[in-house]
């Protein structure tokens, strides 16, 4: 219970930070749909090899982002941390809010990624009423649910790697004078 209600204070501190979340979201949101669609053309042999390089591609550069947005949660957050652990929070109950924030986000992109699928079916569906029984969908749910579950693992690893930097967050740092 504890740590889902860390994860929680986490989401609500990244809300306040409005842009650097709404541009993580949507380039999030980017990789997981251009991942799920040329994984769904790996599937069906649409593009040969070079579907499953793109594929390939897309999953470094998630790695890569996931690492920059949580490299840049707790260099731009480090008072913060530091404070809290100035309160008492220890290491592990830092690491599980910047876990938080970090998840809420990669799901965000998931959802909204879904979102979009879903209205696209429907749309079409609705255009095109004596077409329905053809396949409407652009991405099935498999290629997107097994991206997403990737991104998800992806965002853990990056979690992992930086952990060592907010045990580098001092509490001291909370109580230097703000330099002006």
């Amino acid at each position: 219970m504890v740590f889902v209600g860390l994860m929680k204070k986490g989401v609500l501190l990244v809300l306040r930070e409005k842009r650097t979340f709404l541009i993580f979201t949507v380039i999030y949101s980017l990789l997981i749909f251009l991942t799920s669609l040329f994984l769904e053309f790996a599937f069906g042999g649409e593009l040969g090899d070079i579907a499953l390089y793109l594929v390939l591609i897309f999953m470094v550069a998630s790695l890569i982002l996931s690492l920059l947005y949580a490299w840049l949660l707790v260099n731009r957050n480090k008072r913060n941390w530091a404070t809290l652990k100035c309160i008492g929070y220890t290491n592990g109950n830092v690491i599980t809010m910047l876990a938080g924030i970090i998840l809420f986000t990669a799901l965000l992109g998931f959802f909204v990624v879904l979102e979009m699928l879903f209205h696209y079916a429907a749309f079409f569906s609705y255009v095109f009423p004596d077409n329905i029984a053809a396949d409407n969908t652009l991405i099935g749910l498999l290629p997107a649910v097994l991206t997403s579950i990737t991104f998800l693992l992806v965002q853990l690893v990056s979690i992992a790697l930086i952990y060592r930097k907010i045990l580098k967050v001092r509490p001291i740092i909370a109580l230097k004078k703000v330099e002006m």
